[in-house]
Protein backbone atom coordinates (compact mmCIF):
# COMPACT_ATOMS: atom_id res chain seq x y z
CA UNK A 1 0.00 0.00 0.00
CA UNK A 2 1.52 3.34 -0.95
CA UNK A 3 0.99 6.66 0.74
CA UNK A 4 0.43 9.59 -1.62
CA UNK A 5 3.26 12.10 -1.67
CA UNK A 6 5.64 10.07 0.49
CA UNK A 7 6.75 7.42 -1.97
CA UNK A 8 6.61 4.79 0.79
CA UNK A 9 5.37 1.32 -0.03
CA UNK A 10 4.25 -0.84 2.89
CA UNK A 11 3.29 -4.45 2.90
CA UNK A 12 -0.18 -5.08 4.24
CA UNK A 13 -0.09 -7.62 7.06
CA UNK A 14 -2.27 -10.67 6.50
CA UNK A 15 -5.51 -10.61 8.44
CA UNK A 16 -5.45 -13.29 11.11
CA UNK A 17 -8.74 -14.66 12.44
CA UNK A 18 -9.77 -13.56 15.94
CA UNK A 19 -9.14 -15.95 18.84
CA UNK A 20 -12.41 -16.57 20.66
CA UNK A 21 -11.23 -19.17 23.19
CA UNK A 22 -7.98 -20.61 24.54
CA UNK A 23 -8.11 -24.40 24.89
CA UNK A 24 -4.82 -25.14 26.64
CA UNK A 25 -1.05 -25.27 26.46
CA UNK A 26 0.99 -28.36 25.61
CA UNK A 27 4.60 -28.89 26.66
CA UNK A 28 6.23 -30.51 23.64
CA UNK A 29 10.05 -30.14 23.70
CA UNK A 30 11.55 -30.20 20.20
CA UNK A 31 8.20 -29.74 18.47
CA UNK A 32 7.53 -27.50 15.52
CA UNK A 33 4.90 -24.75 15.36
CA UNK A 34 1.73 -25.89 13.57
CA UNK A 35 1.33 -22.33 12.29
CA UNK A 36 4.77 -21.51 10.85
CA UNK A 37 6.99 -24.58 11.31
CA UNK A 38 9.50 -22.96 13.71
CA UNK A 39 11.03 -25.17 16.40
CA UNK A 40 10.02 -24.61 19.99
CA UNK A 41 8.52 -26.10 23.11
CA UNK A 42 5.13 -24.64 24.08
CA UNK A 43 2.15 -25.14 21.77
CA UNK A 44 -1.02 -23.21 22.56
CA UNK A 45 -4.35 -24.64 21.40
CA UNK A 46 -7.14 -22.17 20.68
CA UNK A 47 -10.36 -21.61 18.73
CA UNK A 48 -10.73 -18.89 16.11
CA UNK A 49 -13.65 -17.50 14.14
CA UNK A 50 -13.75 -19.28 10.80
CA UNK A 51 -14.44 -17.49 7.52
CA UNK A 52 -18.07 -18.66 7.63
CA UNK A 53 -18.49 -17.60 11.27
CA UNK A 54 -18.13 -21.13 12.65
CA UNK A 55 -15.41 -21.86 15.23
CA UNK A 56 -12.23 -23.55 14.00
CA UNK A 57 -9.63 -25.16 16.29
CA UNK A 58 -6.03 -24.10 15.70
CA UNK A 59 -2.65 -24.34 17.42
CA UNK A 60 0.54 -22.28 17.37
CA UNK A 61 3.56 -21.49 19.47
CA UNK A 62 3.64 -18.48 21.78
CA UNK A 63 5.29 -16.12 19.30
CA UNK A 64 2.76 -16.86 16.58
CA UNK A 65 -0.23 -16.59 18.93
CA UNK A 66 0.76 -12.97 19.61
CA UNK A 67 0.01 -12.20 15.95
CA UNK A 68 -3.67 -13.14 16.31
CA UNK A 69 -6.23 -10.62 17.61
CA UNK A 70 -7.95 -11.89 20.76
CA UNK A 71 -11.56 -11.33 21.86
CA UNK A 72 -12.10 -9.78 25.27
CA UNK A 73 -14.12 -12.73 26.55
CA UNK A 74 -11.23 -15.10 25.71
CA UNK A 75 -8.83 -12.87 27.68
CA UNK A 76 -11.17 -12.75 30.68
CA UNK A 77 -11.65 -16.53 30.64
CA UNK A 78 -7.89 -17.03 30.50
CA UNK A 79 -7.37 -14.56 33.37
CA UNK A 80 -9.97 -16.29 35.57
CA UNK A 81 -8.71 -19.80 34.78
CA UNK A 82 -5.11 -18.76 35.58
CA UNK A 83 -6.33 -17.18 38.83
CA UNK A 84 -8.26 -20.36 39.76
CA UNK A 85 -5.18 -22.50 39.05
CA UNK A 86 -2.96 -20.21 41.13
CA UNK A 87 -5.46 -20.27 44.01
CA UNK A 88 -5.85 -24.07 43.84
CA UNK A 89 -2.09 -24.48 44.35
CA UNK A 90 -2.45 -22.55 47.62
CA UNK A 91 -5.52 -24.53 48.70
CA UNK A 92 -7.92 -21.65 48.02
CA UNK A 93 -10.88 -21.31 45.70
CA UNK A 94 -12.23 -18.39 43.68
CA UNK A 95 -14.60 -16.00 45.41
CA UNK A 96 -18.30 -16.06 44.58
CA UNK A 97 -18.09 -13.19 42.08
CA UNK A 98 -15.24 -14.73 40.08
CA UNK A 99 -16.95 -18.13 40.13
CA UNK A 100 -20.17 -16.56 38.83
CA UNK A 101 -18.22 -14.69 36.13
CA UNK A 102 -16.57 -17.93 34.98
CA UNK A 103 -19.98 -19.64 34.91
CA UNK A 104 -21.36 -16.82 32.74
CA UNK A 105 -18.43 -17.15 30.32
CA UNK A 106 -19.15 -20.88 30.06
CA UNK A 107 -22.83 -20.05 29.46
CA UNK A 108 -21.77 -17.72 26.64
CA UNK A 109 -19.77 -20.51 25.00
CA UNK A 110 -22.76 -22.84 25.44
CA UNK A 111 -24.94 -20.28 23.66
CA UNK A 112 -27.34 -19.46 26.52
CA UNK A 113 -26.02 -15.96 27.33
CA UNK A 114 -24.87 -13.13 25.06
CA UNK A 115 -21.26 -11.97 25.10
CA UNK A 116 -22.36 -8.57 26.35
CA UNK A 117 -24.25 -10.07 29.32
CA UNK A 118 -21.33 -12.33 30.25
CA UNK A 119 -18.86 -9.44 30.10
CA UNK A 120 -21.18 -7.30 32.25
CA UNK A 121 -20.98 -9.95 35.00
CA UNK A 122 -17.18 -10.14 34.57
CA UNK A 123 -16.89 -6.35 34.89
CA UNK A 124 -19.12 -6.37 37.97
CA UNK A 125 -16.96 -9.06 39.58
CA UNK A 126 -13.75 -7.15 38.81
CA UNK A 127 -15.20 -3.95 40.29
CA UNK A 128 -16.30 -5.77 43.46
CA UNK A 129 -12.82 -7.32 43.81
CA UNK A 130 -11.19 -3.90 43.45
CA UNK A 131 -13.47 -2.40 46.12
CA UNK A 132 -12.79 -5.33 48.44
CA UNK A 133 -9.03 -4.90 47.95
CA UNK A 134 -9.22 -1.14 48.65
CA UNK A 135 -11.15 -1.70 51.87
CA UNK A 136 -8.47 -4.13 53.05
CA UNK A 137 -5.72 -1.47 52.99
Amino acid sequence: MSRPGLGIVREVAPAFPRIIRFRGTDDAPGASCPHCGAEGRWIIRFTVEGPDGKPVDRAAMRGCVKLFPVSRIALEELRLRDKAEKYAKQGWSLNRGDTHALEQIEAFYAGTVTERAALAIVDSSKAANMLRARRGR
